[in-house]
């Protein structure tokens, strides 16, 4: 994943600034996992160059909340992480939970060269796609 450069965001998705005034940048691990949390809250079609960008979260926002949804939920993100090269297909597992108004997903999988399990835990109510968390 040596390849992997980009500009540090904030939890907030906002420009980072150094001391001395320029954007910081992360690499790497860091960079992978930071551009993994930007495609899960991101609409297919909303990044101009790549069209098969973005987990299109916001489809499920309405309707009922129900096993069907939660496995359409469920295979379009093991479908989306198994399109990067630099996961471990076979690692990856979603789970999704009913929460009072909203919907709770984590995503787990494994990087090749990697022996740690990464989350992302995305948070999906009637109005928005959130990311909680990412290790």
């Amino acid at each position: 994943m040596k390849w992997y450069t980009d500009i540090k965001l904030d939890d907030n998705w906002q420009l980072t600034q150094a001391t001395n005034g320029d954007a910081p940048l992360v690499s790497d691990l860091e960079a992978f996992l930071q551009d993994v949390r930007l495609e899960s809250i991101t609409q297919e079609g909303e990044l101009f160059y790549d069209k098969e960008y973005g987990w299109s979260l916001m489809d499920f926002l309405q309707g009922s909340d129900d096993e069907f949804k939660k496995l359409e939920i469920k295979e379009r993100i093991k479908y989306k992480l198994s399109a990067r090269k630099e996961i471990d297909v076979e690692t990856i597992s979603v789970d999704v939970t009913f929460e009072k108004d909203f919907l709770m997903i984590h995503a787990y999988f494994r990087l090749y060269g990697y022996e740690a399990t990464q989350n992302v835990t995305v948070s999906l109510n009637r109005v928005q796609v959130e990311v909680m968390e990412i290790d």
